[in-house]
């Protein structure tokens, strides 16, 4: 799938977190248990869905609303560690673990219930009375529930109800004891009473003076008194539920460097995504034939799937696919490689692009996107570093820049920050628009003045700077240090763009300021937002929802020099008629690429 040259407004999910505070208590209450089981102090109130579920709640309904909802900064666990969660973090707000005994035990079902329904907008989480129902809200808690205990836990504690409890409460918690005499498995019951609540319970009294229960213990079955209102699932076995389906992915292995060899029996690695990151991998060898089998795929409507294979120091990945959940069963296409280079210098930034993305009093958010081609027939991978790891691409870290993130894999993961230099560790294959960055980060802006300097590391053909038109206001943005090129009116949206003088050399140095005074009064409701939505005509490249789709790699030829182009297109035509003449690709994507680099290679040609 090549990539195209089309702006899609930055997306930036804030996620959702849910803070219950832990607190240290004794392990007996100081009230008797006959006092807690009163009805003063435990009100009855109606089934209304809300106070208290109006059906049992169920795990495996619950896991789905998790993983669209809740995943993203809670992950997949529950651990607090989602894709969103470092972003959350890094403004300073929490994304609790949700899974953590110090929180979970202490925690009144209810409570969680209303955070759900309400949210905590001091951490960033939205409420979700609006988007899900009170008995769906009952359901993501119960996966919840089910993510703080193991099969194994819950078959041990029902091992202790039976021997010490069941006499009394009944095997499955159905008969009522005490005064307003409740049984453990009505919901009222349940949803006002955390784990340690149950936990405590268990040691009070005069029924339970012959209770031998360690705290680890009594916790057990408190888990197995909850599971009593809720329809538990092994948590692993729903997501295991997930990963299995009809589909199968077919990949022939193919080597874009003319005189390339194809490696078999090397373990290629299949990832499925969805909305919220990662969520399988499988493993498969490449067969002496060259193709690489990946079965026994779910069809889903939200799964994109990407392999990739690691060949001569570099990692390299088919485009991304996805099933129609009623179309085939089998999806083909192939995975290209080349032969590896340390040698950067066919690397080149054709278009580097500094936007202003959203103008708010004292502080602006600034998008940096840059587009990279390499104009050999090799893939470029750079050398070691001191530590082993590979860095590649290299770009200056802007000042001052509080928040940086990337659109896709960020900081610590595919990206690095060492000395001021931001080193990507991508392989960077042969290709125009082989490779695109984007950067996004907040600016404080408070004295009408704002200098930006940076150094390209690669030759630079383009370099531009965009900011909004702002309405109602006495002095609109403006930058000194670049070509004044006018109000653009770019897909209903206004900017004023500014443009380098001429193309910038490896290693050269470009300074400019943003210059204007803004007052809160002078910031309309969105005019500063709605840039990303009219730069579809510039050429940026910006993924929304699956960060897999940057990672899609074309297999394009450059067009800074003539002659290199034209004889990296050659070459790649020539390898191309070569593995289809040897059978190693099949007749329908050989002639559909032939006929694409043909076309860019008359387009350079005339």
């Amino acid at each position: 799938m090549p990539m195209r040259n089309t702006l899609r407004r930055v997306a930036l999910v804030l996620g959702a977190t849910a803070l219950v505070t832990a607190c240290t208590v004794s392990p007996r209450p100081t009230l008797p248990v006959e006092v807690l089981l009163t009805p003063a102090a435990l009100p009855t109130p109606a089934l209304d869905g809300e106070s208290a579920p109006m059906r049992p709640p169920d795990v495996e309904a619950g896991a789905l609303i998790y993983e669209q909802k809740c995943a993203a900064c809670h992950g997949l666990n529950g651990a607090g560690d989602g894709p969103q969660a470092a972003t959350i973090r890094a403004q300073g707000r929490m994304v609790p673990s949700l899974v953590d005994p110090a929180r979970f035990r202490v925690a009144e079902p209810a409570e969680w219930h209303q955070i759900i329904t309400v949210g905590r907008l001091q951490n960033l989480m939205p409420g979700f009375s609006g988007s899900l129902n009170g008995q769906q809200r009952w359901d993501v808690q119960s996966y919840l529930w089910a993510l703080s205990t193991s099969p194994q836990e819950l078959s041990e504690g029902r091992a202790l109800y039976q021997a010490q409890c069941a006499s009394c409460h009944g095997s499955n918690g159905e008969l009522a004891v005490g005064n307003p005499g409740q049984a453990f498995n009505d919901m009222r019951f349940l949803a006002a009473h955390s784990l340690l609540d149950l936990s405590n319970l268990m040691v009070q009294g005069e029924a339970h003076r012959g209770v031998r229960l360690t705290e680890e213990e009594r916790f057990k079955v408190a888990q197995v008194v909850r599971s009593f209102g809720y329809l538990y699932a092994d948590p692993a076995k729903v997501r295991l539920a997930r990963t299995k389906g009809d589909g199968a992915l077919k990949l022939q292995v193919f080597n874009g460097t003319p005189g390339g060899r194809i490696v078999t029996g090397t373990l290629a690695v299949l990832r499925a995504y969805d909305s919220n990151g990662e969520v399988f991998t499988r493993t498969a060898q490449v067969a002496p034939d060259g193709t690489i089998a990946f079965t026994d795929l779910p069809r889903r409507a939200d799964y994109f799937y990407q392999a990739e294979l690691d060949y001569g120091d570099g990692r390299f990945y088919a485009a991304p696919v996805q099933f129609d959940p009623a179309g085939n069963t089998l999806i083909t296409g192939t995975l290209p490689i080349f032969e590896t280079t340390e040698d950067d210098s066919a690397i080149r930034i054709s278009e580097a692009f500094v936007f202003v993305q959203d103008v708010r009093p004292q502080q602006i958010t600034v998008v940096e996107f840059y587009r990279f081609d390499n104009l050999s027939d090799r893939a470029y991978i750079g050398k070691p570093s001191n530590g082993g790891r590979r860095y590649t691409l290299r770009l200056t870290k802007p000042e001052g820049a509080q928040n940086l993130r990337f659109d896709g894999l960020g900081l610590g993961q595919r990206f690095f920050d060492e000395d001021g230099v931001i080193y990507d560790t991508d392989a960077v294959v042969p290709g125009r628009g082989a490779t695109q960055v984007v950067m996004l980060y907040e600016l404080p802006y408070r004295g009408g003045r704002l200098e930006f300097r940076r150094q390209v590391f690669y030759p630079t053909d383009r370099w531009d700077m965009l900011v909004p038109e702002l309405e109602g206001v006495r002095e609109q943005l403006r930058v000194e240090g670049l070509n004044d090129r006018g109000r653009q009116v770019l897909n209903n949206s206004v900017v004023y763009l500014f443009s380098a003088n001429a193309p910038l050399a490896a290693g050269e140095r470009i300074s400019f300021s943003l210059v204007g005074r803004i007052r809160p009064a002078d910031v309309p409701g969105g005019d500063g937002r709605a840039i990303g939505f009219g730069l579809v005509a510039l050429g940026l490249t910006v993924a929304v929802a699956y960060f897999v789709l940057m990672r899609v790699r074309a297999i394009r030829a450059g067009d800074r020099s003539l002659a290199e182009a034209r004889r990296a297109l050659v070459s790649q035509i020539a390898a191309l008629d070569d593995a289809y003449a040897k059978g190693k690709i099949a007749e329908d994507y050989y002639r559909e690429q032939r006929e694409r680099l043909k076309s860019e290679l008359r387009a350079i040609w005339e």
